[in-house]
């Protein structure tokens, strides 16, 4: 399959929600860049639209990245304005409980796009939704009527509210702004020296992981390579670096999304062959 890249400033948003209270225009972005394990999708609300109801997910874990805009995240304790360039992780508990407001164009990162069944829960009207439709959460049990061993059942254990001391706010990091080192213990040689974050231990992320580049002109990432068992992702947040893949070059800019599938179809090299930083 020839690479396929989707700028996520510019793309085309192809589907819209304006269902009881909730509006957003959004397309679903790893459908075009041809991934298969990776979901990814771009949203975007006009201020005071809040895009879904405040839910968490089990077993799934989500990014919110912010393109534009000044959108406002509600988790569990409280709201919180974002600027572009904040990037915070949902856990898959109630402490990852969220929802967001405009005005902004952000995108979500989910894991797990290969577990099923997907359950998200919604604290403020008690529902659970799983496939097969919506279920109200109080309906829990611990109890089989009839079956195994006991003949008097305890009573039905009832659901305790999660408190929002119970899990640490997540912390938000700024990929524009935040500051990107050459870690000493790897000693990279001369072309390879690009100063990077991991994203996913400032996140306190459990699931997906992300690393921060910052390239000097002349040097990339790493030599030209794939993985095996993992599909990765690239976003340019700004300047102009070289993609190097089976098909050839590609010369990208800030906003460019572009996915490697596993294997030798995903192989790739990321240089800066301009005359300005890159960060990616």
């Amino acid at each position: 399959m020839s690479m396929r890249k989707a700028n996520v400033l510019a793309v085309e948003l192809e589907h819209s929600l304006d269902e009881a209270g909730f509006r957003h225009h959004g397309t679903m972005l790893g459908r075009r860049l041809g991934s298969r394990r990776i979901r990814a999708g771009i949203y975007e609300a006009a201020a005071g639209d809040t895009i879904w109801p405040y839910h968490y997910h089990r077993g799934i874990e989500e990014w919110l990245y912010v393109l534009s805009g000044e959108p406002v995240l509600r988790d569990p304790h409280g709201e919180r304005g974002l600027t572009p360039g904040d990037l915070v992780c949902f856990l898959a508990n109630p402490g990852g409980a969220h929802t967001v407001r405009g005005p902004g164009r952000f995108m979500i990162f989910p894991t797990g796009a290969e577990r099923e069944p997907v359950m998200s829960i919604y604290p403020d009207s008690g529902k659970v939704k799983v496939p097969e439709g919506i279920l109200l959460e109080a309906s829990a049990v611990d109890y089989w009527y009839g079956e195994g061993t006991w003949e008097n059942p305890p009573p039905t254990p009832q659901p305790r509210a999660s408190d929002p001391a119970d899990y640490p706010r997540a912390p938000i990091v700024n990929v524009d702004s935040v500051e990107v080192t050459i870690p000493a213990e790897l000693r990279p040689p001369l072309g390879y020296q690009a100063r990077e974050m991991r994203l996913g231990r400032a996140l306190a992320a459990a699931m997906l992981g992300a690393t921060l580049y910052e390239l000097d002109p002349g040097e990339a990432t790493a030599p030209y390579h794939y993985e095996r068992g993992r599909e990765e992702w690239l976003l340019v947040l700004s300047g102009a670096p070289t993609l190097r893949h089976p098909d050839g070059e590609d010369l990208l800019e800030a906003g460019d999304a572009v996915c490697f599938l596993d294997g030798p179809q995903g192989a790739h090299q990321v240089i800066n062959g301009s005359t300005e930083p890159v960060r990616l």
